[in-house]
């Protein structure tokens, strides 16, 4: 499939996720990615190599409605589970492959796939969160501290130091000029945000220096981030797989979706 024909049946089957055809052109036609079937439901999903150990993540699944209900969701997921066995995976996982994903896990209140993800005896293993922030949110930097707009390399080189697994992320956001920074007056990068990394109005990584934790940055970086998803014309930011729930909530963000990693061994 190309990522329009997946983008329109997604459209037909989960009209409420708007995902687009750059999203899962960037998520499910990347290195590594496969996506099988046709325009009644396909499944997508990514193979990762560490040495010698081999996994697959299941990124998506999507059936035509009409045709829900008959068995094709099963014949897709098992069909995945045969290509996984042939290239040598020893597990499968469900949604979560950073740093590209479409779900942090399967959503809890979507019954059908929670129950072909049983059938297939997927084990639950993580718990994601969504929070939902309107975007008229803003916050002060400190005394010292200002946010912009990143277009050069400190967070990237902040991130590499202090917090790897997301600069790949970053890096996306920095390219669409999606990704701001916190600095101090000598211009060191001590926090960073991004919004619409994988998903549009998503926002996500964020990350402030441990040592100035607690004294207002990352609130002053989710301001920033907000101000532009406002002026883009999103009147709300989902914030993905959330970490921390008393930060987000102290900043107006609300819980809004959850949901349920799991990981099926194969050998």
């Amino acid at each position: 499939m190309t990522p329009a024909e997946l983008a329109a049946l997604c459209a037909a089957a989960m009209p409420g996720e708007r995902l687009s055809e750059a999203e899962l052109a960037h998520i499910c036609f990347g290195a590594g990615d496969a996506v099988i079937g046709d325009d009644g439901g396909a499944a997508a999903f990514t193979t990762k190599r560490v040495g010698d150990h081999v996994a697959v993540w299941l990124l998506l699944v999507a059936v035509r409605p009409d045709l829900q209900g008959r068995g094709r969701g099963k014949q897709l997921v098992g069909a995945v589970l045969e290509q996984a066995r042939s290239l040598g995976a020893r597990h499968v996982h469900l949604a979560n492959a950073v740093p590209r994903y479409v779900w942090p896990g399967v959503e809890l209140t979507n019954t059908r796939a929670g129950m072909l993800c049983e059938s297939f005896g997927f084990e639950r293993n993580l718990l994601g969160i969504n929070m939902t922030i309107p975007t008229t949110f803003r916050c002060d930097p400190p005394p010292g501290l200002y946010v912009e707009r990143e277009t050069g390399s400190g967070a990237l080189e902040f991130a590499q130091r202090a917090f790897p697994h997301w600069v790949d992320e970053l890096t996306v956001a920095i390219e669409r000029g999606t990704a701001f920074a916190a600095r101090d007056e000598q211009g060191t990068t001590v926090g960073f945000g991004c919004h619409s990394c994988n998903r549009a109005a998503w926002i996500g990584p964020m990350a402030t220096d441990p040592g100035a934790q607690r004294g207002g940055v990352g609130s002053a970086v989710l301001g920033g981030v907000c101000a532009d998803l406002e002026a883009r014309g999103h009147a709300t930011g989902e914030i993905a797989w959330v970490s921390t729930l008393r930060f987000y909530g102290k900043c107006g963000a609300t819980v809004s979706r959850i949901f349920q990693g799991g990981s099926l061994r194969l050998v």
